[in-house]
């Protein structure tokens, strides 16, 4: 029997790297004049919902792939993973990780 191995690709981003990511990603490379206009203001500038509506579509499209998008932050010196954001506000504090099967 031949068993079948699955390369997964992970990419590890800080909190600032991602947001970075998602600009280039789903902002510089829209068609929509909606997102074009974020390409023209600073990071800082953009608002918890935006970066949270841009981490949703990236996260959409990451599992559609068969992959997973989670953040890491620590709490209490222990590391938690989430696979999704339940506030309204941007995590700050995270780490990111794409995973990716080959």
């Amino acid at each position: 029997m031949r068993q079948v191995s699955i390369k997964k690709t992970v990419l590890s981003l800080s909190n600032e790297s991602f947001k970075h990511y998602l600009l280039l990603r789903y902002v510089n490379e829209s068609a929509d004049p909606q997102w074009k206009q974020f390409a023209f203001v600073s990071a800082d500038s953009i608002s918890s919902d935006t970066w949270i509506q841009l981490h949703n579509y990236a996260r959409a499209e990451v599992e559609k792939q068969g992959g997973k998008l989670l953040g890491y932050e620590m709490v209490d010196e222990e590391l938690v993973s989430h696979d999704s954001i339940n506030s309204n506000a941007w995590p700050t504090d995270w780490m990111w990780v794409i995973q990716q099967n080959s």
